[in-house]
């Protein structure tokens, strides 16, 4: 898989932090390093008889903020005995030995009140890290869950599903399931919570218990998506909406009815005549609007056909060019793919949307859900 992924894993990011500290810490010693060089030269060459020793205590701070105490202690006398052979010399031996217990004093002063800001720096950032350990697991533990309210495909004469969802960050926002109606019909949903992440992904349980509890209840898609509706106003805000469609399928009748809520089209491609449909009959999208309504479209359906269901992350990913995927990406895709079982095809649509992709980050939620007639 290409995708630069959001969220990454939690050792790799360990070692990134690793080595960019290491990085970090070099690149300091050599600043420290050069320092302690052009002290040392302008003391002995270029500036006569006035003492450019406390200089060192730039270097010396540097060196305390990624450095042992052992370290910063070592370093302090080198730059003391650095100071007394290149300044100026003294008036007398009393008066070396003073500057010199002076300046040694004061760099290890600076050296060890410096470590103790560092060393309060390091308790910080483990503490952040301990935190952010937390959250990455209860997200992990949090993503399993919502895996687990993800329906696994029946399996049903004259009909085969299949379907996945990626989220671009641990949680998402995206959500399909199937309802086994009866023993000729089975419903297929697929969702998009607007945003993405934890807040986008709080709401996919309670889609699926409303939707779950309304299925053998309501006559229709169009019912569903009107309860629905209903049900979202009730426990979200107005910034919150979702688009779904909702299809049921009648294998033995070869018919779908369905009902939209402002979701992108699915594609409905009859391989025998190369005839490819763009199923665009929708309502407005759920939890915004009063007094919405939906309608049932009804649309024979034939032996072969596909049926594919998606979210914007499919069509919408960009590569390093700024290009999208497209519609008429995934319709190839699928058109060249129509012999495959459609659990093939599911998986061969992530992968090319990930070949496609290359190394720019996965931007949004991806879903596909994939139905052939048999």
């Amino acid at each position: 898989m290409a995708f630069r992924k959001g969220n990454k894993n939690s050792s790799d990011y360990k070692q990134e932090v690793i080595a960019e500290e290491n990085r970090t810490t070099g690149l300091l010693n050599v600043v420290v390093a050069l320092a302690i060089a052009a002290v040392a030269y302008t003391d002995w060459k270029v500036v006569v008889n006035i003492s450019m020793g406390y200089l060192y205590v730039l270097p010396i701070a540097l060196c305390a903020l990624v450095n042992p105490l052992p370290v910063t202690v070592a370093l302090a006398i080198l730059c003391t005995v650095l100071q007394d052979l290149f300044g100026p010399p003294a008036d007398s031996i009393d008066l070396r030995i003073a500057h010199i217990a002076l300046g040694l004093t004061g760099f290890l002063i600076v050296g060890f009140l410096v470590t103790r800001i560092a060393k309060q720096r390091e308790r910080l950032a483990a503490e952040v890290r301990r935190q952010r350990d937390e959250y990455e697991s209860d997200l992990t533990l949090a993503s399993q869950v919502q895996r687990q309210v993800l329906s696994p495909p029946p399996v049903m004469p004259g009909i085969e599903l299949a379907a996945t969802m990626q989220p671009a960050r641990l949680l998402g926002g995206d959500y399909y399931d199937f309802f086994k109606v009866s023993d000729e019909i089975v419903d297929v949903v697929i969702a998009d919570v607007s945003g993405k992440g934890a807040a986008a992904s709080l709401l996919m349980p309670s889609l699926a218990v409303a939707l779950r509890l309304s299925a053998g209840e309501l006559s229709g898609p169009a019912a569903i998506l009107k309860d629905l509706d209903g049900v979202l106003k009730q426990i979200t805000n107005p910034a919150t909406f979702v688009t779904m469609f909702y299809a049921r399928f009648n294998p033995s009748r070869h018919t779908l009815e369905y009902a939209s809520a402002g979701h992108n089209p699915p594609l409905l491609l009859r391989p025998k005549t190369g005839e490819s449909l763009l199923l665009e009959e929708s309502g407005p999208i759920m939890g915004i609007l009063d007094n919405t309504q939906f309608t049932n479209t009804l649309v024979p359906l034939e032996p072969g056909d596909i049926f594919i269901l998606y979210t914007d992350g499919i069509t919408e990913q960009e590569n390093e060019s700024k290009e999208e995927f497209s519609l008429d990406r995934l319709k190839a895709l699928v058109l060249s793919k129509e012999s495959e079982p459609a659990a093939n095809v599911v998986a061969d649509i992530v992968e090319a949307v990930s070949n496609f992709a290359e190394a720019t980050q996965q931007s949004d939620d991806m879903t596909v859900v994939v139905a052939k007639l048999l």
